[in-house]
């Protein structure tokens, strides 16, 4: 019997597993006891430290490309499914190397050919996976949406704040001195970010040691972040947060006109290509840059900024990735009868909503009734001399912002309805026209449609591979089936 030669595979969720030493020594030792036993050769052993959630891992793509390269590898050895891949598409990318896949602990050898119930066994573990890794990530987000609830920071604390316990966080006297004296530079109101920047500087405010000067991206996002007047932001909303403001009110509203003002200098920056900004590097996860040659002809490769990318070398041409962008589109376009159905779908949802929104409304309105009343009150006892003025405007200045945020939120939701429905048939109409419609478009129309429409988009060599944004997702499964049921 001829001598099967292997790669071995083994991979654990974190980097903290992986320097725990409790996984991948296991995986390996029982991959390599595995080999001995069956005689089977191991050419090379590829190990990974990294969330499966999202395909491109780079020593998984390694893995493939290796065995590309070496047609005597006939298999490969892991422990089980979970470990080798979690979600749909990595196994299309391994079953299509033809060989055979040892899943050890599960006790299985698969491939391409093998019978239909063994395969049907292996999908329902790779969805099992799928749904555990789905699970995983909800539990965090439950986790990290009680902690800012609570008015704590879920990450590192913004410049300026030092950690004092696990989740405490507290003034730091050096570093936001920076930030108060940022504040106080940009709120003349005639001055761009560039030359604040360049102030902070020269009147001898250093941003870090190994990184004097501020960038005038980070310094714009620290000029507009509500965490210095004592707020925590989590996915657009704000909370009152446990820290010590550095600055008050008035400066950061004066700031915030500062940014509105008709003279502040533009730094959005067009792109002259098409995909500029679009695509990441398969391999090596950094961006595509592009350039052109030749006159007319553009061009596309990986910055390879870190390590060695063999991607760095490929220059492809925009007409190989336009083909493929093109395949993407034409693949969600929906036929008319699927597009009058969902939009049946979409009139019921409507009615129903309405019902809730009218829920809301009254909810929002007895919010904004108690901060008016608590408002009240507060004003009650600072004329009456029971309360000082700083603390009174202090607390007053925090109901003033909660309300006003409550009350555009009712304005904002009283017209959320009708733009739930004219979205929805947006999306329809646009999913029956997307290919047609991009076709017309100017470059810099289409990156916007591509925005709306892909994620995740990676080239590796002259392959473009990249995910669907929803609802586009589910058009473009639906069009996967050639039958469909009542």
């Amino acid at each position: 019997m001829e001598k099967q030669k292997a790669v071995l595979y083994a991979r654990v969720s974190s980097e903290e597993q992986k320097n725990g030493g409790f996984s991948i020594p296991a995986q390996i030792d029982l991959l390599r006891t595995y080999a001995k036993n069956k005689n089977i050769d191991i050419a090379e052993e590829f190990t990974e430290a990294e969330s499966a959630r999202e395909s491109g891992r780079p020593v998984f793509n390694k893995m493939l490309r290796y065995i590309n390269k070496h047609k005597d590898i006939n298999c490969i050895l892991v422990e089980k499914t979970d470990r080798l891949y979690r979600n749909f598409a990595d196994p299309i990318k391994v079953f299509d190397l033809g060989i055979d896949i040892h899943y050890v602990k599960e006790g299985n050898i698969l491939n391409k050919d093998s019978n239909s119930n063994d395969l049907f066994v292996h999908d329902i573990n790779i969805a099992v996976s799928k749904r555990f890794i789905n699970n995983l990530s909800e539990e965090t987000q439950k986790g990290v949406r009680k902690k800012v609830k609570e008015g704590y920071f879920n990450a590192k604390p913004p410049y300026g704040y030092k950690k004092t316990d696990k989740n405490n966080s507290a003034i730091d006297e050096q570093t936001s001195k920076f930030v108060k004296r940022a504040f106080e530079i940009y709120a003349q109101g005639n001055i761009s970010l560039k030359n604040t920047r360049q102030q902070l500087y020269n009147e001898g405010y250093i941003y870090k040691t190994n990184y004097p000067k501020i960038s005038t991206g980070q310094l714009e996002d620290m000029l507009k972040n509500e965490c210095y007047l004592g707020f925590v932001r989590h996915k657009g909303k704000l909370y009152q947060g446990k820290h010590e403001p550095i600055i008050r009110n008035r400066l950061f509203e004066r700031v915030q006109l500062a940014f509105n003002k008709d003279n502040k200098p533009k730094t959005q920056k067009k792109h002259e290509f098409l995909y500029s900004g679009l695509l990441k590097c398969g391999e090596c996860g950094r961006a595509i840059t592009c350039e052109k040659k030749r006159k007319s002809l553009i061009y596309y490769h990986c910055t390879g900024n870190y390590g060695k990318c063999s991607n760095k070398k490929n220059y492809i041409k925009q007409e190989i990735i336009d083909k493929q962008i093109a395949e993407g589109l034409q693949n969600i376009v929906i036929k008319d009868n699927l597009a009058d159905y969902l939009n049946k779908i979409l009139e019921e949802s409507y009615k129903d909503l309405n019902v809730m929104t009218k829920e809301k409304h009254d909810y929002i309105k007895r919010e904004i009734s108690q901060i008016k009343t608590r408002q009240d009150k507060l004003l009650g006892l600072y004329m009456d001399g029971e309360l000082e003025k700083d603390l009174w405007t202090e607390k007053n200045n925090e109901y003033t912002k909660k309300r006003i945020e409550l009350e555009n939120k009712l304005g904002n939701s009283k017209n959320s309805d009708e733009e739930f429905l004219n979205r929805g048939r947006k999306i329809i109409e646009l999913s029956k026209r997307t290919y047609s419609l991009y076709l017309k478009q100017n470059d810099e129309e289409k990156r916007k449609m591509l925005k709306i429409l892909f994620s995740n988009i990676n080239l590796t060599g002259e392959k473009l591979s990249y995910e669907y944004n929803r609802p586009f997702s589910f058009f473009a499964e639906t069009n996967k089936n050639k039958k469909w049921y009542p």
